[in-house]
């Protein structure tokens, strides 16, 4: 028992500690407790080839929904990174969808290039990470990694993931300005990504905006083209705030997509606020969100956001 409780200290150890110029230890780690769980593999070999799809996965959900950096340099983005930015743009021109969806429904749809991957895991990780912790040896020329003992991970899967998602979420915020990135990690890992119906907001864009008409277009919106906008992306803040919330036509909400707004739009956020502010004093004094749009207002939370997301 001793044993084993020093080795799973040694591998909590060499999580939290390691050195990082990315992301890659804590998706090439998790990916080999994914493989484990899954059952593809025998219990000490697994194939290069199958830990790099679940590193393609990790960072395909997080970039398709959140784009959040992954490493130090934001001009020279870490390769599998790229890889994976190829595959989004790839997708979304190929099925003309925005819309972001997780890897495990489009996988069929889009081109891993394996050897590559392959590459760049025996180049980029799979050596640095065993000086952290001694818990497989390597192959490279049968692009197989053994395990020194499966059990341990398995039996203690629940405690490393956390650890690792934790551990994550720390080192995405020292490349990231973005709110609730432990939430963003947690929910790509768990695939649990729900948006919400935005319709309960409507009863207070009408007050101040009861022609419809269309806050990027300035068109009034036709019959069947309402739909409601994040001015800073949803990507970014992964919430919906009325502060944030305008009508816009469809089309024009798909065109803006997760575009960052412009100083104009935002100073037309601004003023939108102050005046729907007004009104919801007059028609709903002491409702709630009433008092979180004057917080929003006085803690100046567009341009803080506004900022952070051009950051």
């Amino acid at each position: 028992m001793t044993n084993i409780n020093s080795q799973l200290q040694l591998i909590s150890e060499g999580i939290r500690n390691c050195s990082y110029q990315n992301t890659y230890k804590m998706s090439w780690l998790r990916a080999i407790i994914e493989c484990l769980l899954e059952g593809k593999n025998r219990e000490k070999e697994i194939a290069l080839e199958d830990i790099a799809v679940n590193m393609f996965k990790h960072y395909w959900n997080q970039t398709i929904f959140f784009d959040l950096e992954q490493g130090q340099n934001i001009n020279k983005k870490p390769l599998i990174v790229q890889l994976v930015k190829e595959q989004i743009e790839f997708y979304q021109k190929r099925y003309n969808k925005n819309k972001p969806e997780y890897f495990t429904k489009v996988q069929n749809k889009i081109s891993i290039d394996i050897n590559k991957m392959i590459k760049i895991i025996k180049t980029d990780v799979s050596k640095r990470l065993q000086n952290d912790m001694d818990i497989y040896s390597l192959n490279l020329g049968e692009n197989k990694l053994f395990l020194h003992n499966p059990t341990l991970l398995i039996s203690n899967s629940d405690l490393l993931l956390e650890l690792i998602s934790y551990r994550w979420t720390q080192i995405l915020e020292t490349f990231n300005s973005s709110p609730k990135i432990a939430n963003k990690v947690k929910g790509t890992d768990r695939e649990n990504i729900k948006r919400k119906s935005l319709t309960q907001f409507h009863k207070y864009l009408d007050l101040e905006n009861p022609e419809k008409v269309c806050f990027l277009t300035n068109a009034k919106i036709e019959e069947g083209e309402l739909s409601v906008h994040h001015v800073i992306p949803w990507s970014y803040l992964y919430s919906d705030d009325l502060w944030n919330l305008v009508y816009s036509k469809k089309t024009a909400n798909s065109k803006q997509s997760n575009k960052l707004p412009s100083k104009e739009l935002i100073l037309k956020l601004e003023k939108r606020n102050s005046d729907l502010l007004n009104c919801m004093k007059t028609n709903l004094t002491r409702h709630k969100q009433t008092a979180e749009l004057e917080r929003a207002i006085q803690s100046d939370y567009v341009q803080k956001f506004w900022i952070g997301c051009k950051g």
